[in-house]
């Protein structure tokens, strides 16, 4: 019997898993079984890993695409009926650095009340830049994040207990398993490794990221444009606080994410930027009626740009007036986003911004804006100046000082709307105590 097993979640991406497999068997540490789990991929990954690898890799079959919840849900089931101490697991493009098995083994024999431990993660296509080493979980915010990420890898050995760890290669303790359970397999993907550590937190194991065991992971299709991500992130974030949040934050929690939804999209649904407004929508909804797994066919919209109704006008413009109110840092931010988009169009406009508008100053000016913290917020017609704020929604007309000085309304429709179906969520994910 083997020590450690080795799980690899897999759909897809035939050539990738190939070479993950092939960082693990580079390990200086040989005391384990390797396992891919392949979510039904119709690319050849299983012919492929069969060519390569023959029987010295046992490949777990799923009849469909379970994701990687359910592709690491299987994968925990199987490390605990075969009883292995330890058990890994390993995105598909995830590459472990040699020592990393062997640095992640020994940590966990050495401190007994640690239940899972992952490696300092660091970009494929930046490998001295670290993409993820520890994760937290903001509860005043309902946002998580990493602890140490987007900087030059660290010198030395750094060990962070932490809320949580990336499962793109992470160790865990079998016994410790037994005792909190394994993957919310319901995700589909996102959110269930978090979900997981704070199970194992909260059952009285540490969690920890050992910056000693070391992999590449690719993250070249995130981005704002990722509508995939943006839908399972967000419905299982919804899903996670509601069900981990202290009874009494429950009524904050859903002012705050129906507002949050609707103050983002508000403006981008008037710009026409309709694939991350309805993925974002349908993620609420969904969440909101109870549904998990894979999206239905239609859920996930591909991303589409903002229409542009000043990029033609501002090539034009000689001479453009900024007005900024307040003196704040959030202001400047907002002149910061203006400024590069008025570059962008023309380079060679004369822009003048000032604190102060004086008497007959509009007038010398192509085009006058006013800033603004956000144009929902905004309570006074001021056209034709026009409104602006730092994610370029503008007033530009009479039907837009409409469509914006309505927001609160609408607001209040969307969450007597939702409260209901929240409240079911609530009963079914917390029980009837709640």
């Amino acid at each position: 019997m083997k020590r450690v097993g080795i799980f690899i979640c897999n759909f897809n991406k035939a050539e990738m898993v190939v070479k993950c497999v092939q960082a693990i068997r580079n390990q200086t540490y040989q005391n384990f079984d390797v396992y891919v789990v392949d979510n039904a991929s119709d690319d050849g990954s299983v012919q492929l890993l069969r060519q390569t690898y023959g029987d010295t890799v046992t490949i777990l079959q799923n009849e469909t695409n379970l994701g990687g919840s359910g592709g690491f849900g299987r994968a925990i089931r199987t490390a605990l009926e075969m009883d292995y101490p330890y058990f890994m697991l390993v995105d598909n493009d995830a590459f472990l650095d040699k020592y990393a098995v062997e640095e992640l083994h020994k940590y966990m024999e050495q401190h007994s009340d640690v239940g899972i431990c992952g490696a300092e993660t660091l970009y494929l296509q930046e490998p001295s830049k670290i993409q993820d080493l520890g994760g937290k979980i903001d509860y005043a915010h309902f946002q998580w994040g990493g602890i140490i990420g987007g900087m030059m890898e660290l010198s030395g050995s750094t060990v962070l207990e932490c809320d949580y760890v990336a499962s793109c290669s992470v160790m865990a303790r079998t016994s410790a398993v037994r005792v909190f359970g394994g993957f919310p397999e319901e995700n589909f993907i996102y959110w269930d490794d978090i979900e997981w550590c704070t199970k194992c937190w909260r059952a009285g194991y540490k969690v920890i990221v050992n910056g000693k065991a070391k992999t590449l992971h690719d993250m070249s299709g995130a981005g704002k444009k990722n509508m995939f991500l943006c839908y399972y992130s967000n419905r299982n974030r919804y899903k996670f606080f509601t069900k981990y949040l202290p009874k009494e934050r429950l009524e904050e929690f859903f002012l705050y994410i129906t507002e949050e939804f609707l103050s983002q999209n508000y403006g981008a649904l008037h710009k026409r930027m309709y694939g991350s407004v309805f993925t974002q929508w349908n993620a609420l909804d969904d969440f909101m009626h109870g549904v998990t797994g894979a999206a239905a066919d239609g859920q996930i919209v591909p991303y589409t740009d903002d229409q542009d109704r000043l990029a033609g006008a501002i090539k034009q413009w000689n001479r453009i007036l900024v007005y900024m109110p307040e003196h704040t840092q959030l202001y400047y931010s907002v002149l910061s986003s203006l400024l590069r988009y008025i570059m962008g169009h023309n380079e060679n406009a004369e822009v003048m911004t000032v604190f102060t508008l004086e008497e007959g100053m509009e007038s010398e000016y192509d085009m006058v804006f006013q800033l603004c913290e956000h144009v929902t917020k905004v309570k006074e017609n001021i056209i034709p100046r026009v409104y602006v704020d730092k994610w370029r929604n503008m007033i530009l007309d009479e039907k837009d000082y409409l469509y914006f000085s309505n927001y609160e309304t609408v607001l209040e429709n969307f969450r007597n709307m939702y409260r209901p179906l929240y409240q079911e969520r609530i009963r079914e994910l917390r029980g009837q105590e709640d």
